[in-house]
């Protein structure tokens, strides 16, 4: 078998490692994007690692991919690849940037001040001599009065003699300004040092049964990208392998971060070599984390601080998108 060449269907041999039958998968319309066994193998860490070796001589990367006959229809999600070469426009700062404004923009804001005195009569309420007006008549009224357009225009005409007055409009309430949010603080820097011999063995001996997948790429992180990975709609101007093959091309670099396992559903987790061994150094790497996807650590966690304490010295990093 040569270089980046997928096996047959059937058994398939990659040097001194003897996997179980498997299939090539082919998203329609496309050439074969992967090669999966057909049945779950019982310690696919040290499997995914002969086979990480093995890269540099087969061009093929492993996966894992769950063993749940819903994935196996689905074809593992595998619909719609491109090449890794659009990995490469993308930036992954510029993107993480990105993602971190909108994450924190406050589209609302404030509600705007009035600039003139309501009056009973312009609302078209009740004076206390007639009987008065219902919480609900009042908040039904100033509501109408202040997110029609119309009314708010002739409710500046009739008052326009108080808009001359210095004293008016009172000067904002300071509880009312929005407070402009924190810039992105920049990607984190890279880690110092490697997980131990024993560390790495333990991580992969955690590993359940799982599904050996084998792609044709240069590193794990275009993966998703050279397969058409798409679980989730996607909601970037990017593929989803593409946008999120960026980033993980920076953790590649930076953390040693590669992917490791493909689903079930919209999950990915990536074994870290290099994982924050400090607090501050995790929260630093939470900040890329709590705007990557919807839910990280594998924990359903979304705020900065509960993703600091779950990347101590975390050897996965899991991410799910809705």
């Amino acid at each position: 078998m040569t270089a980046a060449e997928l096996p047959e269907d059937g058994e398939a041999w990659l040097g001194p490692v003897a996997l179980p039958p498997g299939r090539r998968i082919t998203p329609d319309d496309h050439e074969p994007v992967a090669w999966v066994t057909t049945r779950a193998v019982p310690d696919p860490g040290r499997v995914w690692s002969a086979l990480s070796d093995l890269h540099p001589r087969t061009g093929l990367v492993p996966i894992l991919l769950p063993d749940d006959p819903v994935e196996d229809s689905e074809d593992f999600y595998f619909c719609d690849p491109v090449g890794a070469d659009a990995i490469d426009r993308v930036d992954a700062a510029q993107l993480l940037a990105t993602l971190w404004d909108d994450a924190h923009q406050d589209t609302s804001g404030p509600m705007p001040a009035l600039t003139v005195p309501l009056t009973l009569d312009f609302l078209g309420l009740k004076t206390a001599t007639e009987g008065g007006n219902t919480l609900a008549d009042i908040a039904k009224a100033i509501v109408g009065a202040v997110m029609d357009p119309a009314r708010r225009a002739e409710l500046e005409r009739v008052n326009q003699q108080d808009r001359a007055n210095e004293s008016w409009p009172p000067a904002p309430d300071p509880r009312q300004t929005a407070a402009e949010p924190a810039p992105f603080p920049g990607l984190a820097p890279a880690g110092p040092g490697r997980l131990t011999e024993a560390e790495l063995a333990a991580a992969l001996g955690s590993l359940p049964p799982a599904r050996i997948g084998l792609v044709p790429a240069a590193r794990p992180a275009d993966v998703l990208a050279l397969t058409g990975w798409g679980p989730f709609d996607q909601h970037m101007d990017e593929p989803n392998g593409v946008w999120i093959g960026c980033v993980l091309r920076s953790w590649e670099d930076r953390f040693g971060a590669r992917l490791l396992n493909v689903g079930p559903g919209a999950e990915i987790c990536l074994l870290v070599e290099r994982p924050p061994r400090t607090r501050e150094a995790a929260g630093k790497i939470a900040a890329e984390h709590s705007v990557f996807c919807d839910e990280c650590a594998g924990q359903g966690q979304r705020d900065i601080p509960g993703i600091t304490n779950a990347l101590v010295g975390a050897q996965f990093w899991t991410f799910w998108w809705d």
